[in-house]
C-alpha cells in the first residue's frame, strides 16, 4: 500500500471514530518552557510565541494556549477533515484570530509552512507510517526556530513489550472482522484468555495480567486507536534519541523533568542507578532508568543540534527557586490506615497526597489561596513568614520551603512556569468574578453528544464540569460584567420565575425570599469554577 493510500485510511478511521480533543498540560508551550529552563535551555517567551501542533485533532490542546494569550499565534495540523472542521468551527464561533486549523498531511509540510517557536507533536509518532515519522522529525529540524524546542511523544519499550504481545493477540482475533465494532469487539474478547485464561506456567502471565487490568479501564476508542490501528510502533529510547539525532536535532529532556530523577522512583532505584549510571552519557543512563522503572511512554524535547553544549546532564533542581508555582489542594480524609499526623489532600487533578511535613503544608496552603494564579518563591516565603508556621529565621525558613518545592515537584503535584502564569493580570475587578475565556460556549456544546472539544482550564487540564440546572443558567452571567449581588439577584429571579430549578430539582415558582437560595447556588458554583481554575481570580 502506497503513502496516499495509507493516509487516506489512516483519516477515515479517524474520522470513523473521533474523540474528544483535549488538553495535555505537560505539552502546553508555558510548561514546556519552564522545563527547558531546568535542563539549561532558553527559549522564547510564551506571550507572543509561534506554536505548531502536528496531530492537532480538533485544536482541544491549542485552545487554552490562545485563549490565553491572544498576542501568540498557534498553527494546528491533522490528517482528519472531520476533526479539522468541528474544530474550525469553534475558532470561528469564539472568533479566535490567533489559531489556524488544517487537514493535511505531514509529509505535505515544507520549510515555506512557517517557523516556530514550539512544535508539539503528542499521541502521534509511534501511530504512523515509517515516512511520516522522518517528515515528523524533518519538521521539526526545518521549521524550528533558533530558539525553538520541539515536544514528541512515543510508546517506549522496556514498558510495551507486554503490551506488544497484547496487541498481536487482539489483532489476530480480529483480523477476519469486516467493521469498526466487529473489530473491537473480537479484541475485546481476547482479553478474558489473556487475564483468566492464563497458563499458571506461563512465565509471562504477571505482565500480560498487568497489561490487561490497565487497558480494561481504558475506553473504546483507546483500545480502538492504541492497539488496533494499522501501526503502533513503540521504541528504546536510545533508537528515538538516535533517529533525532539523524535529523539534526539533540535530546534535551522529558517534559516532565522529574521523570528523569532516579530518586523520583524510590531510594533503591535511585541508589543503583547511581552506580551502575556513574561517568554514563545523559541519554544512557536515561535507558538505565527506564529498564528500571518500565517505561512504556516518555514524552521528549528536542532542539537544534546546535544547541547541545547546552543542555544539562539532569534537571537542575536548585533552578526550582527561579519558577512561579500553582496547585490547589482540598483536605480529605486521610486514609485509614494512615498515621495520625497525616493529612491528606486531593490536589487540582483529583490526585492524591498524604503528608504530616510542616513545611509542604505551608506551601499547600499558600498556592491553594493563591490559586489558579501562580506565585513566586519570594511571595512563598513572605507568606510563610507572616504566617508564622514554620520556625527559624529567614535562612532556615527558605531552606524548608526549597525542600518542600523539591518533594513537591517530584510527586508532580504543582502546575509551574517560568513566567507569571496564565492568570496573571487577567482580571481587573475582583468584585466581578469571571470565568475563564471560551468556558461558557465549551460548556454549552458539550451538551451535543457528538462535540468532540474538551473543557480546560488555562494550565491546560482537562477540567470536565457536570454543572446542575441553575449552575449552568448562571454560569453564562459569570463574565466579568456583573457583581455577585447582580448574579445573585438573576438567579433569584430565574428561580422565582420558574426559569430553572432548584439544585435538587424542585420549582420554587412564585416563592417569596429566595436570596439566601440564590446565594448558596451561587457560592457553590463560584467555589467548584476557582477549584478548577476556570475562574479569573
Amino acid at each position: 500500500m502506497n503513502s496516499p493510500d495509507i493516509n487516506q485510511q489512516i483519516a477515515d478511521h479517524y474520522d470513523r471514530t473521533q474523540y474528544t480533543s483535549n488538553a495535555f498540560f505537560y505539552s502546553s508551550p508555558g510548561h514546556l518552557r519552564a522545563a527547558a529552563q531546568l535542563y539549561g535551555i532558553e527559549t522564547v517567551p510564551v506571550e507572543h510565541a509561534r506554536v505548531l501542533e502536528l496531530g492537532c485533532a480538533a485544536g482541544g490542546n491549542l485552545l487554552p494556549f490562545v485563549l490565553a494569550y491572544p498576542g501568540a499565534h498557534a498553527v494546528g495540523v491533522d490528517l482528519s477533515p472531520a476533526q479539522i472542521q468541528q474544530g474550525q468551527k469553534v475558532v470561528q464561533d469564539l472568533k479566535l484570530e490567533n489559531l489556524h486549523l488544517h487537514a493535511m498531511s505531514l509529509t505535505d509540510i515544507t520549510k515555506d509552512f512557517g517557523e516556530f517557536d514550539y512544535i508539539i507533536v503528542h499521541g502521534v509518532f509511534s501511530w504512523v507510517p515509517p515516512e511520516v515519522r522522518d517528515a515528523i522529525l524533518r519538521i521539526c529540524r526545518e521549521n524550528l526556530s533558533p530558539k525553538g524546542i520541539a515536544y514528541i511523544s512515543y510508546n517506549t519499550y522496556p514498558g510495551w513489550k507486554a503490551g506488544d504481545i497484547v496487541r498481536d493477540a487482539m489483532l489476530l482475533h480480529s483480523h477476519a472482522a469486516t467493521t469498526d465494532d466487529e473489530k473491537l469487539a473480537s479484541a475485546k474478547a481476547m482479553l478474558t484468555l489473556l487475564s483468566d485464561g492464563l497458563a499458571a506456567s506461563n512465565p509471562l502471565a504477571p505482565s500480560l495480567r498487568g497489561a490487561v487490568t490497565q487497558l480494561q479501564k481504558q475506553s473504546d476508542y483507546y483500545i480502538s486507536h492504541e492497539y488496533l490501528e494499522a501501526f503502533n510502533t513503540p521504541c528504546y529510547m536510545l533508537e528515538f534519541v538516535d533517529a533525532a539525532q539523524q535529523a539534526g536535532l539533540v535530546y534535551v529532556g522529558d517534559a516532565e523533568p522529574h521523570a528523569e530523577l532516579s530518586a523520583t522512583y524510590g531510594q533503591n532505584v535511585q541508589l543503583n542507578h547511581s552506580v551502575i549510571a556513574l561517568g554514563q552519557p545523559k541519554v544512557l543512563r536515561q535507558q538505565y532508568l527506564d529498564f528500571a522503572m518500565g517505561r512504556n511512554f516518555r514524552k521528549s524535547l528536542l532542539v537544534h543540534q546546535e544547541r547541545e553544549a547546552n543542555i544539562l546532564i539532569s534537571p537542575d533542581v536548585d533552578q526550582l527557586q527561579g519558577l512561579y508555582w500553582a496547585g490547589h489542594f482540598t483536605k480529605v480524609d486521610p486514609p485509614k490506615e494512615a498515621p495520625a499526623n497525616v493529612q491528606a489532600f486531593t490536589n487540582q487533578r483529583g490526585g492524591p497526597l498524604n503528608t504530616s511535613e510542616a513545611n509542604v503544608l505551608a506551601v499547600l496552603k499558600v498556592v491553594t489561596a493563591t490559586w489558579p494564579k501562580a506565585v513566586s518563591f519570594e511571595y512563598l516565603l513572605s507568606e510563610v513568614q507572616a504566617d508564622g508556621t514554620l520556625t527559624g529565621d529567614v535562612v532556615s525558613i527558605q531552606k524548608q520551603l526549597v525542600n518542600a518545592l523539591n518533594t513537591l515537584f517530584r510527586l508532580n503535584q504543582l502546575r509551574y512556569s517560568l513566567d507569571a502564569g496564565p492568570y496573571a493580570d487577567k482580571q481587573t475587578d475582583v468584585s466581578k468574578p469571571a470565568i475563564i475565556p471560551g468556558l461558557a460556549y465549551l460548556q454549552e456544546a458539550s451538551k451535543d453528544a457528538g462535540f468532540g472539544v474538551g473543557r480546560f482550564n488555562l494550565w491546560h487540564d482537562v477540567t470536565n464540569l457536570a454543572l446542575k440546572d441553575p449552575e449552568a443558567f448562571i454560569l453564562p452571567y459569570i463574565n466579568g460584567s456583573n457583581t455577585v449581588a447582580e448574579l445573585r439577584t438573576r438567579l433569584r429571579d430565574a428561580l422565582q420565575q420558574g426559569k430553572v430549578a432548584s439544585n435538587n430539582g424542585e420549582m420554587l415558582t412564585g416563592q417569596r425570599n429566595l436570596d439566601a437560595t440564590a446565594q448558596k447556588i451561587l457560592d457553590g458554583v463560584i467555589s467548584l469554577l476557582k477549584s478548577r481554575g476556570m475562574l479569573m481570580v
